[in-house]
């Protein structure tokens, strides 16, 4: 079984308190600091040079991980193609980590932060990080009442990740969300009660198929399943709504 390499993509340009905390939370093995092509010769160059001499005082301890530095820069932060520019450059460092992990016969898992990010770069990376089926975090600034609870990860971003992953691992599992959309289609037509009876009457399914796509769909928190084996009910969550309407599935 592969091992794991874990990629720490960290938007920075004023804080290496930031890096500090999620470099100890996430314990990474490569590290790509993302910054404004402005801010690149300023706190982005000593947080490379702090990890390439492990300096343990600035960083913490688990600096001494780090495989890989570097520092990936984005040209207009505020720009109308910040987002293209991000996607490609997620694009890139995810080939380059991969490249890295393939020597050690390793898998990577991405974790793209959002923190520290001025202009458009902070939702560019959200929305970019998604599509490149990467989880989101947080990095919040110091504060006692944080009880050094500092790095959040977002967890309705990470949810569409997940699913997202679900899906392009298997083109068959693409047919769970014709159930999804007919669960959403008969509560928007005031359907009372959505269960396996009404299902099969509306999709002309069996019953062991419809089952079987229930619990795949509340497995992946897509629907929400209420009663017994006899009397279950189906109700779409906020998240299945949102892949219905992404139509990441490929459907209509």
């Amino acid at each position: 079984m592969p091992s794991s390499k874990v990629v720490l993509i960290h938007t920075i340009r004023d804080s290496l308190t930031n890096l500090e905390d999620s470099i100890e939370f996430f314990r990474p093995d490569y590290v790509y600091l993302v910054t404004p092509e402005s801010n690149a010769e300023d706190k982005p160059a000593l947080a490379k040079s702090s990890i390439e001499e492990k300096d343990k005082q600035t960083l913490g301890a688990n600096v001494d991980r780090i495989e890989h530095v570097e520092i990936r820069v984005i040209k207009k932060a505020w720009g109308k193609s910040t987002m293209l520019e991000v996607h490609q450059l997620l694009h890139d460092i995810k080939e380059d980590a991969q490249h890295r992990a393939k020597k050690d016969n390793a898998e990577c898992l991405f974790h793209a932060g959002l923190s520290d990010a001025p202009g458009m770069l902070s939702p560019s990376m959200a929305f970019s990080a998604v599509l490149h089926n990467m989880r989101t975090y947080f990095t919040r600034g110091r504060r006692p009442y944080y009880d050094k609870e500092y790095v959040i990860e977002i967890d309705n971003l990470n949810n569409l990740t997940k699913v997202k992953n679900w899906l392009d691992g298997n083109d068959l599992r693409k047919r769970n969300l014709t159930y999804l959309e007919k669960i959403i289609e008969l509560e928007e037509r005031d359907v009372g009660v959505i269960n396996t009876k009404i299902l099969d009457e509306a999709m002309i399914k069996t019953t062991k198929a419809i089952n079987t796509a229930m619990l795949k769909l509340e497995e992946m928190s897509l629907i929400r399943i209420e009663g017994g084996k006899r009397n279950r009910q189906y109700f779409p969550t906020e998240l299945g709504r949102l892949i219905i309407k992404l139509e990441l599935g490929g459907q209509s």
